[in-house]
């Protein structure tokens, strides 16, 4: 497994000389809460899914909010993440546990984000005071050094709070983990918010992760905006609303956690997917990891990895004029396929002349929660009024120029 790079672009990253294709989940407790056993069956599972990247924490609050990791079923044997409650001197007993995650991921070709700070709305900086700028700089070398070589890692600085808090903490971390002889990419996870906001052009930064969570409808903004800063860098929704989560103001469906993956796919970045029951690691966790929501992540990846995806670039003009409704679409760089969500079951005007060259087109129906071809036809001119299948509450629709 080599190590995940960027490419010449800074579009997209690139593995072992492809295009690598990042479909993220997160299980954040992954090092204390669950066993050896939970580990080979989830990472197993998601790699015949087709995901490639899982989201973790390193330091994760036990759940009466002391600072030690707590096996389930083995409450009496809690381990501290750091000897004397000091990140610059880490138990290595504890970070055994991270090792396994580590590298039952690798066996099954899934990369690990690792957040060694922790989130909970900046629990170990805030909450806590356990991390601060003076041992910062030192717990991120011994952890970098730790991991140096494991091709699988991709560090994630920050604390799952907004990027301009606790900035010296997000400094002498960066700092720590070049220290500690680390080349893996890095970015920073905030709350709320983008690392490009604050720390776009920082060298450390290689990729920018946004965090909307209950403020979804911000994807397809955040998405774009960050797709055409300069430098140019990856950019990654890694946490929105999570499947079946409990504390949003409506029902997080599958139909809303597809939009939320397809519109930060054609908007110019990638998708982390999540579930309520896998991070907080309910009875229900197992049946989780088979949702329905889930499984419509591996028509997504299907579906992308079977065209030249790296080429698509977001293009909102193919609406022409339209009113926005939440639709997404990119068309390739040379122009010879586009693709279209539709968010619903609707109409809407395409500028297929941006195809075709006012020449035939391929036109087909995809439905996203099956991957089911439907309705495909050849159509042409400038502009082509389609009306999405009524058997789908949303549909793909891909364009492709007819070769003649």
């Amino acid at each position: 497994m080599g190590f995940l790079e960027i490419s010449n672009n800074g579009r997209y990253f690139v593995k072992d000389g492809v295009p690598f294709f990042w479909l993220g989940d997160t299980i954040w407790p992954a090092p204390c809460a669950f066993s050896e056993e939970d580990l080979e069956f989830y990472f197993n599972r998601r790699k015949q899914q087709g995901f490639t990247v899982a989201h973790i924490m390193i330091p994760w609050v036990s759940f009466d909010g002391n600072l030690f990791a707590v096996k389930e079923g083995d409450t009496m044997d809690n381990i501290p993440m750091w000897l004397n409650n000091n990140p610059a001197t880490p138990n290595e007993e504890y970070f055994k546990l991270v090792d396994l995650v580590i590298r039952i991921a690798a066996k099954h070709d899934i990369l690990i984000v690792l957040l060694p700070c922790g989130g909970g709305g900046g629990t170990f900086i805030v909450h806590h005071k356990v991390i601060t700028a003076e041992n910062a700089r030192a717990y991120a070398r011994w952890v970098a050094n730790r991991y140096k070589d494991e091709p699988n890692i991709i560090w994630a600085n920050g604390f799952d709070m907004k990027p301009w808090s606790y900035e010296e903490i997000a400094q002498e971390f960066a700092a720590g983990v070049k220290e500690g002889g680390a080349n893996q990419l890095m970015s920073y996870h905030a709350c709320g918010a983008t690392s490009s906001s604050y720390f776009h052009n920082e060298d450390w930064l290689d990729m920018n992760f946004i965090q909307t969570w209950a403020d979804y409808k911000s994807i397809p903004n955040m998405v774009t905006a960050d797709y055409h800063k300069k430098p140019h860098k990856p950019v990654v929704h890694v946490e929105g609303a999570y499947d079946s989560g409990i504390e949003y103001s409506i029902p997080i469906t599958s139909h809303l956690v597809r939009w939320q993956a397809y519109v930060s796919v054609l908007s110019g970045g990638f998708h982390t997917y999540g579930h309520n029951d896998l991070w907080r690691k309910t009875p229900y966790w197992r049946a989780c990891v088979d949702s329905k929501g889930a499984n419509e992540m591996t028509v997504l990846k299907n579906f992308f990895t079977s065209l030249e995806w790296w080429k698509l670039q977001p293009d909102l003009t193919l609406f022409g004029p339209q009113m926005w409704k939440g639709q997404a679409a990119a068309i390739s760089e040379d122009g010879d396929f586009a693709v279209v969500y539709f968010t619903n079951r609707m109409e809407l005007s395409i500028c297929i002349g941006r195809v075709g060259g006012g020449g035939p087109v391929h036109a087909v129906w995809i439905d996203p929660t099956s991957g089911n071809r439907i309705n495909e036809s050849i159509v042409s001119g400038e502009i082509y009024d389609f009306t999405s299948p009524a058997c789908c509450d949303d549909a793909i629709l891909l364009v492709t120029k007819v070769k003649m």
